[in-house]
């Protein structure tokens, strides 16, 4: 409709998934590295969760495409199946014949028996089989518990099989129900991914464009996509019928740039599609917070507290024990590693991913810019506890640059019971290193009791040498 009127060669805001229209955002990065990083080490569960319209399905194909030809894939859209036809499916889409020579049914046994004699042909061919069930928080179950008992199926060389569950954030709370301690104990690598920034919805608008024709107008203006970012809360496929409904209304008013008047009459017109994630609430908390503490100290600090609580982040005991970061001057061109041996007294990928986490203006471990101070969190044991969603505790373990370390902890008498997570870190083109969390603690002092079994053991790096 729109197409002559801008000079585009085709939609650059329609909702399928052509690859050439994805925007590679931070957190899609981080998160396709989690996948690909599953395949290469034939982990046997993968869970990446994310609300609906952030991008999985398409990671998912891109995913796909890349391993094209040296992969074996059953990509299960539709959870809602009885556990006979869950196998069926997956017999069927690895092309086996699910019917005896008499065409009857074959049972759930023979099913499986015929999948594990094809899932073990194809590791000796050195061919990989990944199992990818969209939608997983609508699993039954029943039929959860058969996609774990699937990943029983091994040999001495690894898993025959591996899993990647996707799903909306409502996966996380289904798998912490204590019928699903087992397969949680087997999640190896976890991503929830976030909504866009409001940069990158302006960078993703703008690629979108310019996929379709456009090379050099800005057609969009800055309120309008602050607005668009404001309304969608960073979800690319509201974004998309948000910024394809403002190309209607502006073609319509002969506007070749969609300013914020436009923004919003297209968002008034879709404002059915209004997102309910969290970010709602971060903006509501921020502002209350705000406006509590001008109104008046004391009070507005317990106001807060409150709403932070409400969004289920560390209670007030927390944030009283923490110790301020002290502030430190950079000498130019010192790299991270000099300022952790100044203040920490060692180096190693905990203490440098500590330093980073703390500076996000640090992007170069060789060389850390002189124009803004270092923060230098003190290594408490406050520092290493987190609060997750449903109200349990977690403790990073540690950031490690190699395997070997993640499951030399993992198979800590101390551990075994809970759910360990490998998050990996991409800190350049050539440094990967892999962060390393165990949750499902009911209190404080349970995880508190654990951390100080580890320091003692001497099995956390970030303890591991005195000052």
């Amino acid at each position: 409709m729109y197409r002559k009127y801008y000079g585009f060669s085709e939609d650059p805001f329609q909702l399928n998934t052509d690859p050439r229209f994805f925007y590679m955002s931070r957190h899609h990065h981080e998160a396709y590295a989690h996948m690909i990083y599953a395949l290469n080490e034939s982990k046997g569960f993968t869970v990446i969760t994310g609300e609906i319209g952030t991008g999985k399905t398409s990671l998912i194909q891109l995913m796909l495409a890349q391993y094209r030809g040296r992969t074996r894939t059953v990509h299960l859209f539709n959870p809602k199946l009885t556990s006979r036809d869950f196998l069926k499916y997956i017999c069927h889409n690895l092309g086996l014949k699910t019917e005896s020579p008499s065409m009857e049914p074959l049972s759930k046994g023979d099913l499986l028996t015929l999948l594990d004699n094809f899932l073990r042909k194809c590791q000796s061919l050195k061919e990989r089989v990944v199992l990818i069930i969209d939608d997983a928080q609508a699993l039954s179950p029943t039929l959860l518990e058969e996609v774990r008992l699937l990943t029983n199926l091994e040999t001495a060389q690894g898993k025959l099989l591996q899993v990647i569950l996707m799903g909306q954030p409502e996966l996380e709370k289904v798998l912490t129900d204590p019928q699903y301690r087992a397969l949680r104990q087997r999640i190896s690598v976890r991503y929830r991914l976030q909504p866009l920034r409001h940069e990158e919805t302006r960078e993703y608008i703008e690629h979108r464009l310019k996929v379709a024709g456009n090379r050099s107008r800005r057609i969009f203006k800055p309120a309008a996509v602050r607005l668009i970012w404001e309304f969608s809360q960073g979800i690319p496929r509201v974004i998309n019928t948000l910024c394809d409904n403002a190309l209607v209304i502006g073609y319509s008013s002969s506007r070749r740039v969609i300013d914020r008047k436009i923004a919003k009459e297209a968002i008034r017109d879709m404002s059915y599609l209004k997102p309910n994630v969290g970010t709602t609430f971060r903006w509501r908390a921020l502002l209350y917070a705000v406006l509590g503490i001008l109104a008046a100290g004391i009070l507005g600090f317990g106001v807060y507290m409150v709403l932070k609580w409400y969004q289920g982040v560390a209670p007030a005991t927390t944030v009283e024990e923490a110790v301020e970061p002290e502030t430190a001057a950079v000498i130019k061109g010192r790299p991270l590693s000099f300022l952790a041996q100044q203040y920490y007294g060692f180096v190693n990928p905990t203490i440098l991913d500590i330093l980073l986490e703390n500076n996000p203006h640090i992007t170069d471990l060789s060389q850390v810019p002189s124009d803004e101070p270092v923060k230098i969190p003190p290594l408490n044991d406050e520092f290493f506890l987190g609060k997750e969603p449903d109200g349990k505790y977690q403790i990073y373990l540690g950031t490690f640059d190699d395997l070997r370390s993640v499951e030399t902890l993992r198979k800590d008498s101390l551990l075994k019971t809970r759910m360990l997570k490998a998050e990996l870190r991409t800190v350049s083109s050539d440094i990967h290193w892999y962060r390393l969390t165990a949750s499902g603690f009911k209190s404080r002092e349970e995880a508190l009791q654990v951390l100080g079994s580890l320091k003692r053991q001497g099995a956390l790096p970030a303890f591991a040498v005195a000052r």
